[in-house]
């Protein structure tokens, strides 16, 4: 016999109508959730996102506690919202500190090979 949570049987009470109540219930919930964090998001984020246009932005986040300078390509989910990838790289601020401090040297080397 395999190992399985319960034995449910084809004489059950419940109805197929009770089940798909249940699960309707529990997606709109799910979605109810997004739309509020999703909110909640949206208006802290806009002042710390800059776009770099093809899909990559930089934003400034807080994670646990400290601030992140996160440089990323983002792309559109199958609902047409925009959403982080996997390509970029997230620098604590002492990481960016040090970037910011050898930027002007990377960019006369830059410019100079073009």
């Amino acid at each position: 016999m395999p190992k399985s949570k319960a034995y449910v049987s084809d004489s059950d009470d419940s109805s197929e109508e009770e089940k798909k109540s249940v699960k309707k219930q529990k997606k709109e919930k799910e979605e109810e959730k997004k739309a509020v964090s999703s909110k909640k998001s949206k208006s802290e984020d806009d002042d710390t996102v800059w776009d770099l246009g093809n899909n990559r932005q930089v934003n400034v986040r807080n994670f646990k506690g400290n601030f992140y300078v996160d440089i990323r390509e983002m792309y559109y989910d199958k609902d047409g919202d925009l959403k982080p990838g996997k390509k970029g790289i997230c620098l604590s601020m002492s990481q960016w500190r040090k970037f910011m401090s050898v930027v002007e040297e990377v960019d006369k080397v830059a410019k100079s090979k073009c």
